[in-house]
């Protein structure tokens, strides 16, 4: 991405929906996974982000403070990000 290009709209898998609306998510690990989202929507090769396989467009990012792993998938042709899953520790 150059700094040229706009933000990235991030957009949630249906799984992952699922997962940071169960009310047994804090709302300290939903707000820590909002804010790595807008991160993502920034830059999404972010530093720390790592490619998984060859896919250079298919990347995994730990959750910060431990709270788990992320991964998406850039969609260059609609220039947006899909977040496809979370897990969470």
């Amino acid at each position: 991405m150059s700094e040229d290009d706009d933000l990235w709209p991030v957009v949630p898998s249906e799984i992952v929906s699922d997962t940071l609306t169960d009310p047994s998510v804090s709302a300290e690990v939903f707000s820590t996974v909002a804010a790595l989202t807008v991160a993502i929507c920034e830059d999404p090769r972010l530093v720390g982000s790592d490619q998984v396989g060859t896919d250079p467009d298919w990347r995994e990012i730990l959750i910060p403070k431990g709270y788990g792993i992320a991964e998406y998938r850039i969609d260059r042709k609609n220039q947006q990000v899909i977040l496809t899953r979370v897990i969470l520790f």
